[in-house]
């Protein structure tokens, strides 16, 4: 079926069947491969046969080219036989030309043009030559001969050609650059044309949707879509079809016709197709040039015929697919130097690291190395890290480690491996980072990688090594001082006196800090000294530590949140400034950006930043008392990067989970943990501290106060050689204090509760909460309820939730005392379901009673009348539980999705009909009998 060809058709058929003019006539189809040229010449002989003209068919094609007459001889052979049998056969009857083979023998010129002036005679007279460019010299040159002495309009020659290119450019020139010949060039298929083909195979409606991907992935070949449509029904016979119905899926036999079309234009034009394969989008036609060694001007002929026989578009391959054939097509022998030689010319061209390394990787030669390739490695190592691209930096930095011959070369790319693979797994790193602990204290290390193996040291408790190195930097920032090597330091010192305070060895690096001030938003770069993001990060995560909380601090490490993405470069300073807002109880910020990092590094698969945030998260939920969030956030920071990978930080974790658990009241996995070996090193930094008090409050907790106080005593101590003695850090004072009630010591717990109130100042927050409830508890009786009550104030304000539902039993339990039971058991009730809500089932158990009473049972014990209670409606019974459960009257009105107005109404009904006048009297049952089915 001939599609878009109607207008091509009709000039064809007005020149050979209907012009008038006198003389012979030619016709020229031209076309990019595959463009339908010969369903054109057949169609046109087709034509002249049904209109009764003689067609004398012939097909030219390179297997023949060199045989002298084949062409000729094709055309005689459809002659009729009186004239077939009285000429002799060109190329096997004809004795050869002593004028040369590509020249015609003169008696067969002139036989030929007798035999055309005889054919011509009586009938008109089409000859129909396929591929003309491949046609042998000799049949050309009697061609032209015939044609030029042919004056009868009875003659017409259609003949279709391609490129024209090789020995037999100048013999056609002659016979079809004269001003008679009619040329028609065939476009490749629009989008409508592809939809008309497509109509036959698909149906009109799956055409219309489909045409345009078809002809974005062939350019309207039409032996690609032939392709496209076989790889379809192949699809289709075998079994059910995954992607859309119609849509084109590039397969075996669709690369098979992009290849075949590539192998059609001829060795020049596949080494062109191959080198474009090779290079990528990195291509280019003087690139190209150099790459295959060809001049530009045959390059751009190739380019161009490529795009218009549809596999190229903008000098890149439309399909993927014919990439990927084409790759496979190449030889390794080829394929090899091929690579090394568009590598070694990419970066001679300045051109994407990235991208060079692609090559280079893809072979590497055994031949010596040359100087610019490790480094052009490590310069794709590099942009690769910047990129988040592990597996892409891993090897370019192996493959230079491989080819480096220079030693500080070679440390600096074990340097950078560490760094790239730190972010997902320290324990693959540790040896690494160890070799390099020796050239960093020497100087062989670059200070930039120093620097960022001093922390990983640190992290592992090489503290020894890290001073080295510490102090072999700081004499090359005094020998050449610069801000880059300043803010190292003081990023380092700055570390030290937050997390790794106390090692003699680290001292004279340990850097206090001064008081944060605001960050200017109209920075020119934010990496600027003194007021780089990581100082400013580090510096009010220092002053929250030591001096405790401003806002001025606070809003240091937002705007160092807000302004710096998290990459292996910040991510010291990402993790300093969410720390600030943990310390700082800025808990809902905290919690929406730890959240959001921990996304983040999950989809990264960054499980060593992913297992850092997650203890953070978990820091946030202990501290606001959702003991079971606590829980599921350590455990899996502690999955996602086991114990052995955090160091001498594994005390955070582990912290975390002893101090949830023993709040939970499950002190045999608290002691499980505590069970576990940890480094020595541990106990000397921050984290450490956090594992030191939660060994406390698990020994206080189980009743082992010696050992309890023992530890608590230990925290403070190191908190105040270490200047990190503030309210934000550890409330190891209370803990203290805890314990000398246990103990009996009602004075000394009174001064630490005082001490801690002290430092904590008038602002509300857990720990200023938590101090009243302790103070509470060793003041008489009578004094006890305005503390607890203005403790639990606190606490809600500043949510500290398990604190606050410690501090409602204690206020349950000072009202019993005082004989006032009502709000006794209000009080219980409001504690009750704050500690389930908590997850502290210990504290939960201890405030449960003895199977609930009906408020038919309570009102008989009282003596109330039963047919009251029968007498309220279910709403008002509803509304009277959550009341008698401590609920108020917003958070019923939104349990129950009524108005305020409507509870309070259903209230005052409930107080008429029981006959109570207050909320405190509600019956303590009713609570039990509805309010959790509300």
């Amino acid at each position: 079926m001939l599609v878009e060809r109607d207008q091509e058709m009709a000039r064809l058929s007005r020149l050979l069947f209907e012009d008038a003019r006198p003389g012979s006539r030619l016709a020229v189809i031209s076309g990019a491969m595959t463009s339908g040229k010969t369903a054109l010449l057949h169609a046109v002989a087709d034509t002249a046969s049904a209109r009764g003209v003689r067609v004398l068919p012939a097909v030219a094609s390179t297997s023949e080219q060199n045989f002298p007459y084949a062409v000729l001889d094709q055309l005689y052979q459809s002659m009729p036989a009186h004239l077939r049998h009285a000429r002799p056969r060109p190329g096997l009857d004809v004795p050869p030309n002593p004028y040369g083979p590509d020249q015609a023998d003169l008696p067969l010129l002139q036989e030929f043009h007798r035999t055309l002036d005889e054919l011509t005679a009586d009938a008109p007279l089409l000859i129909a030559i396929d591929d003309v460019q491949f046609a042998d010299l000799p049949s050309l040159r009697c061609l032209a001969y015939g044609i030029r002495r042919c004056r009868s309009e009875a003659l017409s020659v259609v003949v279709s050609r391609g490129s024209l290119t090789g020995p037999t450019a100048p013999a056609l020139d002659e016979v079809l650059h004269e001003p008679k010949v009619c040329h028609v060039r065939l476009a490749p298929l629009t989008v409508a044309g592809v939809t008309t083909l497509l109509t036959e195979e698909l149906g009109a409606e799956e055409a219309e949707r489909h045409a345009a991907a078809f002809h974005d992935m062939t350019g309207g070949n039409l032996l690609l879509l032939r392709g496209l449509l076989d790889d379809r029904f192949s699809r289709l016979a075998r079994g059910p079809v995954h992607t859309a119905p119609g849509s084109p899926v590039a397969g075996e036999l669709f690369r098979q016709a992009a290849l075949s079309c590539v192998y059609r234009g001829g060795p020049a034009h596949r080494r062109v197709a191959h080198a474009i394969a090779l290079l990528g989008d990195a291509v280019s036609v003087p690139l190209l040039s150099k790459l295959i060694e060809v001049e530009e001007r045959q390059v751009r002929r190739s380019v161009a015929t490529l795009t218009e026989v549809g596999i190229l578009h903008d000098a890149q391959f439309r399909s993927d697919a014919v990439r990927t054939v084409l790759l496979e097509d190449l030889e390794m022998d080829e394929l090899g130097p091929l690579h090394h030689r568009a590598a070694r010319l990419l970066y001679e061209e300045g051109a994407d690291p990235i991208d060079v390394a692609r090559h280079l990787l893809s072979h590497e030669a055994a031949e010596p190395v040359e100087e610019w390739i490790p480094q052009a490695l490590r310069d794709a190592a590099e942009q690769a890290i910047a990129a988040d691209r592990r597996e892409l930096a891993m090897n370019c930095l192996q493959m230079a480690d491989r080819c480096s011959t220079d030693e500080r070369e070679a440390l600096v790319l074990q340097a950078t491996m560490v760094q790239a693979m730190w972010p997902f797994n320290p324990l693959s790193q540790m040896r690494r980072l160890q070799s390099l602990a020796g050239p960093a204290g020497s100087g062989q290390l670059p200070t930039r990688h120093t620097l960022a193996v001093i922390i990983g040291l640190l992290g592992f408790g090489r503290m020894g090594e890290a001073a080295a190195a510490l102090a072999q930097v700081s004499r090359a920032a005094a020998g050449s001082p610069s801000p880059e090597l300043d803010t190292g330091l003081r990023t380092i010192g700055l570390t030290l006196a937050t997390t790794y305070p106390d090692h003699p060895e680290l001292r004279p690096f340990l850097h206090r800090g001064e008081p944060v001030g605001r960050w200017d938003d109209d920075a020119p770069s934010p990496d600027r000294t003194p007021e780089s993001p990581q100082l400013t990060a580090l510096g009010a995560l220092w002053t929250v530590l030591s001096r405790g909380v401003d806002e001025d601090t606070v809003r240091a490490a937002e705007r160092v949140l807000e302004t710096v993405r998290l990459s292996d470069r910040t991510m010291l300073t990402v993790h300093a400034a969410l720390q600030t807002l943990v310390y700082a109880d800025r808990h809902a910020t905290a919690t929406t950006w730890c959240d959001r990092l921990i996304e983040e590094t999950s989809k990264r698969g960054a499980k060593a930043l992913l297992a850092y945030f997650c203890v953070l998260r978990a820091q946030i939920a202990l501290r606001v008392g959702r003991l079971q969030d606590t829980v599921r956030f350590a455990e899996r920071a502690l999955a996602e990067l086991p114990a052995r990978g955090w160091g001498v930080t594994v005390g955070m974790p582990l912290g975390m989970l002893v101090n949830a658990h023993t709040a939970m009241g499950n002190h045999d996995a608290a002691a499980e943990l505590l069970a576990r070996p940890v480094p020595e090193e541990m106990y000397r930094n921050r984290y450490g501290l956090h594992y030191l008090y939660a060994r406390a409050r698990h020994q206080l907790a189980t009743g082992r106060h010696h050992a309890a106080l023992t530890d608590f005593r230990a925290c403070g101590e190191k908190m105040a050689a270490w200047d990190l003695d503030s309210p934000a850090t550890l409330a190891w004072r209370l803990g203290a204090a805890e314990t000398w009630l246990a103990l009996g010591g009602q004075e000394r717990a009174a001064r630490l509760a005082e001490e801690q109130l002290e430092l904590a100042g008038e602002s509300a927050s857990p720990t200023r909460g938590a101090a009243l409830r302790i103070l509470a508890a060793t003041r008489p009786l009578n004094e006890r309820t305005a503390l607890l009550q203005q403790a639990v104030g606190v606490l809600q304000a500043s949510g500290g939730w398990y604190e606050m539902a410690r501090a409602l039993a204690d206020l349950a339990e000072t009202h019993k005392q005082l004989g006032d039971l009502d709000t006794s058991r209000l009080m219980t009730r409001r504690a009750l379901r704050l500690a389930d809500s908590c997850g502290a089932e210990e504290l939960s158990r201890s405030l449960q009673r003895t199977p609930a009473r009906s408020a038919l049972s309570e009102a008989a014990r009282t003596g109330e009348d039963t047919a009251a209670f029968s007498e309220l409606s279910d709403a008002e019974s509803r509304v009277a539980a959550l009341a008698a459960s401590g609920y108020t009257n917003r958070e019923i009105a939104a349990k129950l999705y009524i108005t305020i107005s409507t509870v309070e109404q259903h209230l005052t009904r409930v107080y008429r009909k029981i006959n109570i006048s207050q909320r405190r009297e509600l019956p303590a049952s009713l609570d039990f009998d509805v309010a959790y089915t509300a």
